[in-house]
Formats: C-alpha cells, structure tokens, sequence
C-alpha cells in the first residue's frame, strides 16, 4: 500500500494519506486547520545499501542535485549506489 505525503497550502501541516485498491474514499482535509487545499510532496526516505567502501572504483554515496525547474520551484535529482545498465 502506498504512502502519499500532501502539505496543506493554509498552514503548510504535512500529513501522510495511505492508499488502498479499494474504492474507499478518503478524506483530503489538514488535520490542523480543516483545510482541503493540499498538495502532493516527495517523501523523504532512509535506506541502506551494502558496505561504506566503494567497490570497482564506483562511487557508492548517494548525491542529490537541485535545480530551478520553473520560476519559484526546484527540482532535485537523486543518485543512488547501486547497478546501473
């Protein structure tokens, strides 16, 4: 089951909705102000992969890169350790 973060645009409170298959409703208002004006927000998230050293000359730290993505946003890209093709 997927977990959803929203902040309300009121009072910026961030709540976490979960999201079932089923045909449930579910009710989008602030739990602190009532509000039902929310947006969606990237969730942060904890993980851990193999060992600190890196292996075969790779870099295995994860980085993050900010950029201005339109006028008052940002967008940030997230590279993590691992395979890649």
């Amino acid at each position: 089951m997927p977990i959803y973060e929203f902040r309300c645009t009121k009072c910026g409170h961030i709540r976490e909705f979960i999201m079932t298959g089923s045909d449930r409703e579910i009710d989008m208002k602030c739990e602190e102000c009532g509000g039902d004006d929310l947006e969606r927000v990237m969730s942060s998230v904890n993980y851990a992969m193999g060992s600190s050293g890196s292996s075969s000359g790779r870099d295995s730290s994860p980085s993050a890169t900010t950029r201005t993505c339109a006028p008052g946003k940002s967008c940030t890209t997230l590279k993590l350790p691992g395979h890649t093709k």
